[in-house]
């Protein structure tokens, strides 16, 4: 008995197979690995901007927040800072601009990060300038309105609206409109006496008078 075996075409055919299936599974896998190495990057990037804004929060002063400062980073790594402080026109609250240049953990070139983020901070603030910005608000208000609330002076008068009111024409006559009229009817069994009827009374009839025997 004779046994047929593979042929050439067929053994071609065959590692050509197992060729594609390598190379599509190691381009999977390097996908999968890149993407777990920029994974990793953009959560230490994230981490590095998060401890400059920390940086900048945790600064009091309106000088020290423009001169900025150097903090250390995990890995030996060490980024600089800086903030850019810029009024606004409400009182109290700033602009500041946030630069800062933090260095990668590969040991390549520093990456700049830049933001702006507001905050409230009463001790930055002149009083003369608090008092300044305050006093154009005002202005603004009263140009829109058109009345001032502080004073009470107002030059705009809103009247409320006017309903018809029902007053009676008889403020004696309050009780009598409720006051049922007077029965007509003659008062009898079962009939409701009215007013100025003679009421019922249960004394029985007096009787007749017997007559009189013949002289």
């Amino acid at each position: 008995m004779s046994r047929r075996g593979f042929t050439l075409i067929e053994v071609l055919m065959s590692l050509a197979i197992f060729a594609l299936a390598a190379v599509s599974l190691g381009a999977a896998y390097s996908n999968v690995l890149m993407s777990r190495l920029a994974l990793k990057q953009d959560e230490q990037r994230l981490d590095d901007q998060a401890r400059c804004r920390a940086a900048l929060l945790e600064t009091p002063g309106f000088d020290d927040v423009e001169s900025g400062g150097e903090i250390y980073l995990p890995g030996g790594r060490k980024a600089t800072w800086q903030g850019k402080i810029e009024a606004t026109s409400v009182s109290d609250l700033f602009a500041v601009q946030l630069t800062a240049e933090i260095e990668p953990p590969d040991g390549g070139e520093a990456e700049e990060f830049t933001e702006t983020r507001m905050l409230l901070r009463p001790t930055w603030s002149i009083p003369a300038d608090r008092q300044k910005i305050r006093d154009e608000a005002r202005q603004r208000l009263l140009q829109e309105r058109g009345y001032q609330e502080a004073d009470g002076n107002s030059a705009f008068i809103s009247a409320p609206t006017r309903g018809k009111k029902l007053v009676p024409s008889n403020p004696g006559a309050k009780g009598a409109a409720a006051r049922p009229p007077a029965s007509t009817a003659p008062a009898g069994r079962g009939a409701t006496p009215g007013k100025g009827a003679p009421a019922p009374t249960n004394r029985p009839a007096a009787p007749a008078p017997a007559p009189r025997p013949a002289q």
